[in-house]
């Protein structure tokens, strides 16, 4: 089977290192796979990838609303014959109008966060609507609570939404062999600097815990266009000599491993591929209760949920800080529980998906 997937370009996301990871495992599984990058820019992952033997088509889309993706997919698509084209984020109101003109007759579009979440603007979701409710493309839902969304968003049955949870490759985790803290706490958090990963309520949470720890230093990893602005928040909390802002890191596991307590205190969420990667090194987690986090972490079994402001946070970290049976006890049930996580999982219920 020849597999397509089509994405606006691999940027520092977790949409993309899905497509990466989902990339390879169908590799391995025996499948054949060519992906298409809406721009022309060859990011450290698209590097990667491509050092990894991956073919990637690269287009010359304009920024915003460009038409003229549809001919020049159908021109890729016509070349490559691909039996199934699979979109990522928005670039399905033109992969899927393109596969329907070169009579491609199987599409599968990932959703990535909450339904509304994805769809921005009336005409995203007019567009999408008429895709999945006619059958040109099938949405896959990342968890039980994203799929309950497109349900409701778009009018669908559930039985029309397939469930298919994100995986990475476990082998590359870097598991931690002690729970010891030593003299500092280190806690991590990786992603974009943008506002549904809510690092104005994380930098809160970390004052108000340095307060009654002064131990504890925050590590985070990522760039994008809030980071001056956090970089500035910091400093202005009295912190910034706590908090190190590590930037843009093609490979986070060394972070990980060296990590004692991992975060993500968003305001919303699909199925994020970081807490995937805290769970394979065996981290504790201390993680908002929204989106489909709860699918993935038990409260109080193999991390600590909260609400996505600063009391509460703290509240998840306080308790991590002082208690290292807990943290032991989290992190090596969360490495366990990681398995169903696998990308070769992921693979394989994808390929169940094409074939249908």
């Amino acid at each position: 089977m020849k597999i397509m997937q089509v994405i606006p370009y691999f940027c520092f996301g977790g949409a993309e290192i899905m497509c990466e990871n989902l990339t390879y495992a169908l590799k391995n599984a025996g499948q054949e796979v060519v992906v298409v990058s809406l721009y022309a820019e060859r990011t450290p992952i698209a590097r990667r990838m491509e050092e990894a033997g991956i073919r990637i088509v690269y287009l010359d889309k304009k920024l915003g609303l460009d038409l003229s993706m549809v001919p020049k997919l159908v021109r890729v698509m016509r070349q490559e014959r691909p039996d199934v084209v699979h979109t990522h984020l928005d670039v399905i109101k033109y992969a899927t109008a393109a596969a329907r003109l070169s009579r491609v007759k199987k599409c599968v579009h990932t959703v990535h966060s909450l339904a509304d979440r994805e769809a921005e603007g009336r005409i995203q979701k007019t567009i999408n609507g008429a895709y999945f409710r006619r059958g040109w493309s099938v949405p896959v839902a990342l968890t039980p609570e994203v799929q309950a969304s497109v349900s409701d968003f778009y009018g669908l049955p559930l039985a029309r939404i397939p469930v298919i949870y994100n995986g990475i490759d476990l082998s590359r985790c870097v598991p931690k062999t002690t729970y010891e803290t030593g003299k500092i706490v280190t806690i991590l958090h990786v992603g974009r600097f943008d506002v549904p990963k809510n690092h104005a309520g994380l930098l809160e949470a970390f004052r108000l815990l340095r307060e009654t720890h002064p131990e504890c230093r925050l590590r985070l990893v990522g760039d994008g266009d809030l980071r001056a602005d956090m970089e500035t928040l910091a400093k202005e909390k009295g912190i910034a000599d706590a908090v190190e802002f590590c930037g843009m890191q093609s490979n986070v596991y060394p972070y990980l491993h060296d990590a004692d307590i991992f975060t993500l205190p968003s305001i919303y969420e699909g199925n994020p591929m970081t807490i995937i990667e805290a769970m394979g090194t065996g981290l504790p987690i201390v993680a908002s209760r929204v989106g489909g986090i709860p699918d993935m972490i038990h409260d109080g079994e193999s991390g600590i949920l909260v609400e996505p402001e600063p009391q509460s946070i703290c509240a998840g970290f306080t308790r991590l800080v002082e208690d290292g049976a807990l943290r032991q006890r989290l992190g090596e049930t969360a490495r366990r529980q990681s398995q169903t996580f696998s990308a070769e999982h992921m693979a394989q219920d994808y390929i169940s998906c094409y074939c249908k």
